[in-house]
């Protein structure tokens, strides 16, 4: 099975495996304890505190020891009602009550705060985990490497490429150990269908196709509680906005002249496009992320989506119903849908010239295919076909604690070879973002990977493509690719020697 050196070198990352022993030296905390600031304490954010709490309550050396957000924060019980039946729950957010939750002081303004650069300024903060809302993710990110601290952000890693692509840079320069919150990467089971498909187990890879699907009565999102408590006085809504701040040229967020304080925008932000990508971001990165990983591919090239808000006529911004198509310059393509209106799922299932992975709990099946008997499955299947092999890769026990614990490791070990690194949040990145501007623009858009920027995309992708089918070329192939031409070439009939333009009026079979 490849190792996470393998992985390093898939997504083309120029920083250094490990630090020099000179740099360990200088990491607070190295050696011991690794000390861990939270910025942003809404609802992810208490998953990732438990989680801490509970690492460090079992002897893993790690502790939390300040915490940010621009909340104040409530803690009671109320009752909600769905589904026919009534249930009490306890609720426990924003600041003060995060930091009772990790046992400090929430009178202790030096580690309990509002404003996340004074966390950063800290000397005893070695890691912090950004749980903030996406338009905030890049640039806390950025400003934290530079501070000298190792990143576990929450997907997406940024809300724009170009957002990215200066995450990637500092990630480089400074030399920290980041990880990317997509859980599904701590499941071993896309690096061992990488090293199947890589060796030629389903030929040339031509197509994938995945999604996520949600249905709930409420609208998505809207369950998302609000609170009484919420208001101008106890929310830094100026901050919340970002609009004093800039990434990669471009304000993090609107003024509050142009979005005035609303408990929904605050508390439900996944539905407006000023703070998160729709389903594109929210829902598509986790399904990008790990098939990009399984496949062996990296960056898109031409990317294009559609889809609308179908249902959910709510005040909401993002489609309810959101599907990309993205193209490889190793020649393929990745379908994926999300939807928050329907919960029936689509297969998660990656096709090549000799074969198809479907991804199922507990590994994947493989189902052989053959080019020289025409089409194998009915369009129609009257029963699920037999796979031809199950390959079996037990996955981690809770996804999230399995990336907790490799992140800490690493930062550790001083190792940049996390379980889903800047590169590979990058990809998924730009399909996701390149998708949700492709959605509301109109346009197709093309990735440049020299410049590392987006375009709009023209004539020249199928034109190539054509090109190439008249010189006669050789397929691309994934990175990684070690199978020669196992299922990459053609077999043309006799009768194609009759084929050929008529040149001076001579027939080109003579």
């Amino acid at each position: 099975m490849p190792s996470p050196l393998d992985r390093r070198k898939f997504f083309g990352s120029a920083a250094a495996l490990s630090l020099s022993a000179a740099s360990y030296a200088r990491v607070p905390g190295s050696t011991d304890r690794v000390r861990v600031g939270f910025l942003g304490c809404g609802g992810r954010a208490q998953a990732h505190i438990d989680l801490v709490n509970r690492l460090a309550a079992n002897g893993t050396p790690v502790q939390p020891v300040a915490v940010c957000d621009v909340w104040d924060g409530l803690e009671d019980e109320y009752d909600v009602t769905f589904g026919g039946k009534t249930t009490r729950r306890r609720y426990a957010q924003g600041l003060h009550p995060s930091a009772r939750k990790c046992g400090l002081d929430p009178a202790d303004k030096a580690r309990v705060t509002k404003d996340y650069r004074a966390v950063l300024d800290r000397k005893d903060v070695d890691a912090v985990c950004v749980a903030t809302p996406d338009h905030w993710h890049g640039r806390m990110t950025v400003d934290a490497l530079n501070a000298g601290k190792d990143v576990y952000v929450e997907k997406p890693m940024t809300r724009t490429p170009e957002e990215a692509v200066a995450v990637l840079d500092a990630w480089r320069r400074t030399g920290r150990v980041v990880t990317v919150g997509v859980q599904s990467m701590a499941d071993a089971v896309w690096v061992r269908a990488f090293d199947f498909i890589r060796q030629g187990g389903i030929g040339h890879v031509a197509h994938a196709q995945g999604g996520v699907f949600r249905n709930d009565a409420r609208g998505q999102w809207r369950f998302y509680r609000l609170a009484k408590e919420m208001t101008p006085k106890t929310v830094d809504w100026d901050l919340f906005l970002g609009h004093r701040f800039e990434l990669a040229g471009q304000r993090l967020g609107p003024a509050p002249a142009e979005l005035p304080f609303d408990r929904a925008a605050f508390a439900q932000w996944r539905a407006l496009w000023a703070f998160g990508g729709g389903p594109f971001a929210d829902l598509l990165t986790h399904p990008v992320a790990h098939l990009s990983a399984a496949m062996g591919v990296k960056f898109p090239a031409r990317v294009t989506a559609g889809g609308g808000v179908y249902l959910e006529y709510d005040g909401r911004d993002v489609p309810d119903v959101g599907t990309v198509v993205a193209d490889y310059e190793e020649g393929c393509q990745v379908v994926l849908t999300g939807a928050t209106v329907t919960g029936y799922p689509v297969e998660e299932v990656i096709r090549g010239r000799l074969g198809a992975v479907k991804f199922v709990k507990g590994g994947f099946q493989v189902f052989r295919d053959d080019p020289t008997r025409g089409a194998t499955f009915p369009p129609r299947l009257e029963a699920p076909p037999t796979p031809s092999e199950v390959i079996a890769v037990e996955p981690p026990r809770n996804e999230t604690e399995a990336l907790w614990e490799n992140f800490l490791d690493c930062v550790r070990g001083r190792r940049q070879s996390t379980f889903c690194p800047p590169d590979l949040g990058a990809a998924a990145v730009a399909v996701a973002a390149m998708a949700a501007r492709s959605y509301r623009t109109g346009r197709a858009l093309f990735w440049d990977r020299d410049r590392r920027e987006v375009s709009a995309a023209d004539s020249s992708w199928a034109e190539r493509w054509e090109g190439r089918s008249r010189g006669r070329g050789k397929p691309n192939q994934v990175f990684g690719w070690s199978a020669g031409d196992a299922g990459s070439t053609l077999s043309p009939p006799p009768h194609q020697r009759l084929a050929g333009p008529w040149v001076g009026g001579a027939d080109p079979a003579a």
